[in-house]
């Protein structure tokens, strides 16, 4: 009896390791995008290699190659995991606003404090994964994302009779998040005093000037 009680508790541990194991390699990823994106953070993406990050992530180089298929779909999965949430609560706050106005306010402050939080992975955007490889990539779908929320502002801007109808969606859209990003490219991320409430509104304020009834 004590053999056999003895045998099963070396099973038991034996079974613990192997779940434990099984939930250190179902992390593995997540593990990996969070050590490269700490890299990115401090080091920018000159600072970024696959060795660099299988050493910060504790696994071989190798490793990383099980799960992406090179550096840059690492960096794609590491905007994926730091733009989803960001994405996903203003899908949900924007909910509860319904004029015209405070919605676009919203964006905009959004938007703005974002770059202001992350300006190093905000630089890398803008000025590397934007192009290589865009159209089509996990990135250029989240971005449709976001550039839906403004869409569904629009035309309900349209039906509430706040929005000419004769405006084109495309440039309303160009116009607005164009310059968001030219205010946050020019202020934000060159780290020059912004007042983003400020800022934010005036653009609104501007934008709304040329298309409300």
């Amino acid at each position: 009896m004590n053999n056999i009680n003895s045998k099963n508790k070396v099973v038991n541990i034996n079974s613990s390791q192997h779940s434990s194991w099984k939930r250190r390699k179902d992390a593995r990823p997540l593990e990996i995008i969070q050590a490269a994106k700490k890299i990115l953070e401090k080091k920018g993406i000159k600072g970024l290699s696959m060795m660099k990050i299988s050493k910060a992530a504790g696994v071989s180089e190798a490793t990383l190659y099980k799960y992406f298929n090179d550096k840059n779909d690492l960096l794609n999965q590491v905007y994926i995991d730091w733009a989803e949430p960001f994405v996903k609560k203003m899908e949900t706050d924007i909910k509860d606003i319904s004029d015209l106005h405070s919605s676009l306010l919203f964006i905009a402050i959004r938007y703005l404090e974002g770059m202001k939080s992350t300006p190093k992975l905000h630089i890398i955007w803008f000025r590397d994964l934007r192009w290589d490889n865009y159209i089509g990539s996990p990135i250029h779908e989240m971005n449709r994302r976001y550039s839906n929320l403004v869409k569904k502002i629009f035309v309900r801007g349209v039906s509430n009779n706040e929005i000419d109808n004769s405006v084109n969606f495309d440039i309303f859209r160009d116009q607005f998040l164009g310059g968001l990003e030219h205010i946050g490219i020019r202020k934000v991320l060159a780290k020059k005093s912004v007042n983003i409430g400020k800022v934010s509104s005036e653009l609104v304020n501007n934008l709304l000037a040329g298309i409300s009834k």
